[in-house]
């Protein structure tokens, strides 16, 4: 996970830093919804190392999130656990994210395998990050477990 992440941020910085240096309207800043694609793969290699500093800078003040079985923590509770065994793993899919004005919702699927030789088990996840003067921030999430068959 932490290689697929530097992978993505040193594309994005190749892209930018090769890119034509003339003015274009169609050559910018990074988009807010990939800022929060970027920030949603963060999240996941921060949550599974255990990275409280990296955690504290991601979750909003007010953040709060609900796990299968109505399992609700704070950003306290969160940055009070521990990170996820080694052995195990964590791989986002399909990450979609609509942007409106200063809120963001992010959706997907948590691919989290337990330690090696496991099965996957999927969660569907919906993320509300919002927009400060600082950056973007997550607010809330939302995970339950991917049902086959269900969309």
């Amino acid at each position: 996970m932490k290689r697929l992440f530097i992978f993505v941020a040193a594309s994005v910085l190749a892209i930018t830093a090769f890119a034509d240096v003339a003015p274009s309207p169609h050559v910018g800043p990074i988009s807010d919804a990939l800022q929060v694609q970027l920030l949603e793969h963060q999240w996941t290699q921060a949550a599974s190392e255990g990275d409280r500093p990296v955690l504290n800078d991601l979750l909003d003040d007010k953040f709060f999130e609900v796990f299968p079985g109505d399992i609700r923590r704070t950003k306290r509770d969160l940055l009070a656990a521990a990170g996820t065994p080694p052995s195990s793993s964590q791989v986002l899919e399909d990450v979609r994210v609509q942007v409106l004005d200063n809120v963001a919702v992010a959706t997907g699927i948590n691919r989290y395998t337990p330690a090696a030789g496991y099965k996957a088990i999927e969660y569907r996840f919906t993320d509300v990050f919002v927009k400060r003067e600082d950056g973007w921030r997550v607010a809330a999430s939302r995970m339950r477990r991917k049902e086959t068959g269900s969309i």
